[in-house]
Parts: C-alpha cells; sequence; structure tokens
C-alpha cells in the first residue's frame, strides 16, 4: 500500500493537532501510539491517506530521541509515504539538552536526504516566524508564557541559534523577504542554502498566504519538519494535482451509541489556556477534584476516593475534572520535592503523568464515560498508554489544533487530545458537545 503523507510526533496532542488539521481538509488519517509491527500500523492504515505515529520523542535525551524517530521514519516507510514530516510543537518545545535537533538528523539519516525546512509557524493559533525569531500571540516566545514551560521552558526566540544549539549539522535561514518573493522564488532559496550546505532552513511565516507559499516551494521535498501547519495546505495540493480527493468530514467517525455516561475531563496542564478552561468548566457546575503533585509523584495517598467522586458524577450524566496544578506555585513546589529526592524535572513530570494515567484506567474500568478529554502533552501520552489506545481514527478538529478522535484498542471511545496552551474558555463544553454528536439518533 502506499499513503500520501506520514509523520512522526514527539508528543500525542502534537500528533492528533496534526492529524486534525489533515481531516479538516478531508483527509482520512489515524493516529498510531508508538510504534507497532509492520503488520499492525498496516491494518491500522487501511483506507487512511495519512498515518502519523505518536513516539513520544520530546521529554527524551538527544541520543533516545533520534533512536525513537529514526525507527519511526523506518516504520513509515513501509507504507511508502508521498511525505514524510518530523512534527514538533509550534512553540518549538525543546528539552534544554535538545531533542528537535536530534529528531530531525534521524529523519535525515533514514530517508537519505540532504535537506529539510523547519517550519515551526502556525498562524491560525497565533504562532509566526520574522527574521528567524520566533512569536506567540505577537510576544517574542522568550516573553511569552512558554518561558514558565515545567519541563521546556523556552527563551530563546532565535531558531536558528536554538536549532544550531542542538545539532552538528549546518542551520540556515530562508528569510521573509523570501518569502514573500512568491513560490518559484522562494523554491530557488532552497536550492542555494542547499548548495551551500545548509542541512534544515528555518522558515519565516507570519501568514496563511506564507504558509500556501511555503508549501507550493516545498512541493516535491522529501521531507519537511515543524508545525501542524503544512497539514492546512498539502491537501489542496494533492487535489489540485489529482492525486486524492476530499471525504466528507462528517464521515470521518461513525456515528455510534455512547458507551457510557458522562464525561471525564483530565488537565495535566499548567498552562494559562488550560487554567482558564478549567474555571469555565468548575463554573458551570462540574465536580473538580484537584490532585497533589507531590503525593502523585511519591505514590502517596489511595485512589480509592478520587474513583468513588469520579464515577458518581459521570454516573450521574455529569462531567468531572481531575486537576493537578493549579499554577506556578504548585510547580515550583514540584520542582523543589524533585531536587530533594534526586530527580530531574522531566522524570518527575513522567512520575505524575502515568500516576494520573493509572487513576484514570481505574475510573474507565469502574465507569465507562461517554468520552474523555484530557488536556496537556506529557499528561495524554501517559493515559493513551496507560490505557492500550494502540490507534485513534481522527475526526475534524473541536478547535484549529484539536481533533475529536475515536480510540481503536483495548478501550474504544470518543477521545479529544489538548495541547495545554490551545482552545478557548469554553473548549471543554465544545469538546463535550462534539461527542454528543457522534451519538446514534
Amino acid at each position: 500500500m502506499a499513503i500520501l503523507f506520514g509523520a512522526v510526533a514527539d508528543d500525542d496532542t502534537g500528533a492528533t493537532d496534526l492529524a486534525g488539521m489533515l481531516a479538516d481538509q478531508g483527509v482520512r488519517a489515524v493516529l498510531v501510539i508508538d510504534l507497532p509491527g509492520p503488520g499492525q500500523l498496516a491494518a491500522w492504515a487501511e483506507h487512511c491517506d495519512a498515518v502519523i505515529l505518536g513516539v513520544g520523542s520530546r521529554a527524551l535525551a538527544p541520543a533516545a530521541a533520534y533512536d525513537r524517530v529514526r525507527d519511526g521514519v523506518r516504520l513509515l516507510e513501509t507504507l511508502h509515504p508521498g511525505v514524510v514530516q518530523v512534527k514538533y510543537c509550534s512553540t518549538f518545545d525543546s528539552t534544554a539538552e535538545g531533542n528537535i535537533g536530534p529528531s530531525i538528523e534521524a529523519a535525515l539519516d533514514e530517508l537519505g536526504e540532504a535537506f529539510t525546512i523547519a517550519l515551526p509557524a502556525l498562524p491560525v493559533n497565533g504562532r509566526t516566524t520574522y527574521m528567524g525569531y520566533h512569536f506567540v500571540h505577537q510576544q517574542l516566545l522568550s516573553d511569552s508564557p512558554m518561558r514558565h514551560h515545567p519541563l521546556t521552558p523556552m527563551t530563546n526566540p532565535n531558531l536558528v541559534a536554538h536549532l544550531q544549539s542542538q545539532t552538528r549539522r549546518k542551520v540556515g535561514l530562508a528569510p521573509y523577504p523570501e518569502v514573500r518573493a512568491g513560490a518559484q522564488r522562494l523554491r530557488d532559496c532552497f536550492y542555494q542554502l542547499r548548495d551551500s550546505g545548509v542541512n534544515m532552513a528555518i522558515v519565516d511565516c507570519t501568514t496563511g498566504a506564507d504558509l500556501e507559499v511555503i508549501c507550493e516551494a516545498a512541493r516535491g521535498l522529501g521531507l519537511i519538519t515543524g508545525s501542524s501547519a503544512p497539514a492546512m495546505m498539502l491537501p489542496g495540493i494533492w487535489e489540485r494535482e489529482g492525486c486524492w480527493k476530499p471525504v466528507d468530514r462528517a464521515s470521518l467517525l461513525p456515528r455510534r451509541a455512547a458507551p457510557g455516561r458522562g464525561f471525564l475531563v483530565v488537565a495535566g496542564s499548567c498552562s494559562q489556556a488550560t487554567q482558564r478552561q478549567n474555571q469555565v468548566l468548575a463554573a458551570r457546575g462540574a465536580r473538580i477534584v484537584d490532585l497533589d503533585g507531590v503525593q502523585l509523584a511519591g505514590g502517596e495517598g489511595g485512589s480509592a476516593p478520587i474513583i468513588s467522586a469520579a464515577t458518581a458524577e459521570m454516573a450521574a450524566g455529569r462531567a468531572c475534572l481531575l486537576r493537578t496544578a493549579g499554577g506556578l506555585d504548585d510547580v515550583d513546589r514540584v520542582h523543589q520535592w524533585a531536587r530533594r529526592n534526586g530527580l530531574t524535572e522531566t522524570e518527575v513530570g513522567c512520575r505524575i503523568a502515568f500516576r494520573l494515567a493509572g487513576i484514570v484506567r481505574e475510573i474507565v474500568q469502574c465507569s465507562p464515560p461517554e468520552g474523555l478529554i484530557i488536556a496537556g502533552g506529557e499528561t495524554s501520552g501517559a493515559v493513551c498508554r496507560t490505557l492500550h489506545f494502540g490507534a485513534l481514527r481522527v475526526g475534524a478538529n473541536i478547535e484549529p489544533g484539536v481533533p475529536l478522535c475515536v480510540s481503536l484498542g483495548n478501550v474504544s471511545l470518543p477521545v479529544v487530545l489538548k495541547s495545554g496552551n490551545f482552545g478557548g474558555p469554553d473548549f471543554y463544553d465544545q469538546a463535550m458537545a462534539a461527542v454528543r454528536g457522534l451519538r446514534n439518533v
């Protein structure tokens, strides 16, 4: 079989972000958790145009990220994709040691490519790049709330310098004037950069019009890297070239009987957007269960009261929110505990995410919800793996970058994986309405 598009994504919310952008254009997409065998991958990919692997590389050490991404690209090659993407966050989230550079290196090596572009911009969500400097809603990346991220604080907005610090290969810039000059001029710029020894080129992008030019110029590259932005433009190119036809977005996910009652919302993110969404859901009357990050990290406290509270609310057809952080003070307290116990911030973050995922599994086993909504990349990854979702069929976006999905593995239910920074204040209400829309009538 051959697919149009394959991608490896550094976390599961990034994978759904990319898959949702494709689905919005009528592309049949599946998100596969981790790295299954080729036979299982082919079964999940059947009748799909695009396959995205959530390889969970963001918090890995550079060498481990390289190996994971290379394994993922090698697996995708069994499906003969027309183009491969290395997907990372539109805020260029990366550890201090640097995982994006090694991830791009892995794809270049596996595919035998000498050049690729790096396009982290996502204008529809306020992420733009100008002369190599990255902005979030018109703030420099280093001035945005991303500077406070508990695992991947972003303090350098100069993406050329930042990426160069993570790779032994040469990094260059395709600057804004070249983008504004049109697709042919930009394509020539790519060739010139490649011929001068550049292997990875940050591409400036400030608007949707810029994005269209970039995707036209990049047509023919075997490898691209960056945010979910290309997924907004590539399908139009495929259709124009006669190699693909869109399907009705309403047909991407089948109507289904509700597998359970109520909604379970799990918020492991401390982003300002998620905190605001939590507040709005609380004001709507949802049951809120606050979980202490230090107790989760240390394995303290029993889960029985949490499970009882959640299942009672869901059985009554209501929503229950489990949340782990109220703000930066909570994050600081967890980090202080980690240092006292000889753990890194990444290690303690993983402990919390998987302990929370274990609680979610117990709740779902006791009382399956009508829908499961998860906020935060690390939390989403832990829940998907703990519940053995295997793969997710991807539907249209609820908001840009956040689609409705249905799990295909051991547990089958509607799932929404939300990056912490995505979504408006009433996102949870929108997500629950989207899940209800799948009910058989």
